[in-house]
């Protein structure tokens, strides 16, 4: 698939920000410089960005869909109560499939749970 200036807009947002964005958010911003852009438009470049590797989506409990536009080998953490993303360093494991023969292109972690700011206010 070619890549239009449009495709070219999103990634570029999703790589200048260091949040994770939803399609609305990627929308909202692409459309300030692509006024007549329609959200099925940036849906459709999200989701060739998404099969050509150039960025990641990380999907919350509540089955709510975020980019990130940073593809170095990273974990997530949801917050289940404030709903914020964080990112962190991945964690090697001892042992894992490459010992079983497996060979691994793609790893893909998301930790869930209650972020240290939400437990600070609920204690």
């Amino acid at each position: 698939m070619r890549n239009t200036k449009q495709r070219t807009a999103v990634l570029e947002f999703l790589r200048s920000k260091r949040q994770h964005c939803s399609a609305t958010q990627v929308y909202d911003a692409v459309r300030v410089k692509f006024p007549n852009i329609s959200l099925g438009t940036v849906y459709r470049n999200l989701s060739q960005l998404l099969e050509d590797g150039k960025i990641i989506s990380v999907e919350t409990s509540d089955k709510c869909v975020y980019y990130d536009g940073f593809t170095s080998d990273h974990a997530h953490f949801v917050c289940e109560r404030c709903k914020e993303i964080y990112d962190f360093p991945l964690v090697s494991s001892i042992s894992g499939p490459e010992e079983a023969g497996f060979t691994v292109l793609n790893q893909r972690v998301v930790y869930y749970g209650v972020c240290s700011k939400c437990n600070k206010n609920n204690a």
